[in-house]
């Protein structure tokens, strides 16, 4: 014998159906245009003494919409007239998704001038 459901029963059913297919809207909305290329992007957030070195936060954001793969990121810090480089890479990095790296220095960055960038990524 099958109970049926009660009217309680249905409205929750109802507004549960509702408010997955509002949240499944926001997602796809809001979502990266998968047509829009990986675009990653490096930036210095802090800098820290450690002993006698100098350790460099740089963290990498992909600001497009496709995922990018190997992302190259260099670090060049100048201190009078003599150059410190340094390179790492990203494995993978999902757009919208961001990566921390250290570098190393020797040079305390604020007496030169410490570059950072993306030299560049593949297209998985």
């Amino acid at each position: 014998m099958r109970s049926e459901g009660t009217l309680a029963e249905s409205v929750t059913l109802a507004l549960c159906a509702a408010v997955l297919a509002v949240v499944v809207g926001v997602i796809l909305f809001l979502g990266p245009d998968k047509d829009d290329p990986p675009a990653p992007v490096a930036s210095t957030e802090a800098v820290e003494q450690v002993g006698d070195e100098f350790h460099v936060t740089v963290v990498v954001r992909n600001t497009g919409g496709r995922t990018a793969a190997n992302v190259q990121v260099n670090a060049e810090l100048v201190v009078d007239g003599e150059t410190t480089a340094g390179d790492q890479t990203v494995d993978f990095l999902a757009p919208g998704n961001e990566a921390s790296l250290a570098f190393v220095f020797a040079d305390d960055p604020s007496s030169g001038d410490l570059t950072v960038g993306v030299s560049g990524f593949l297209n998985p």
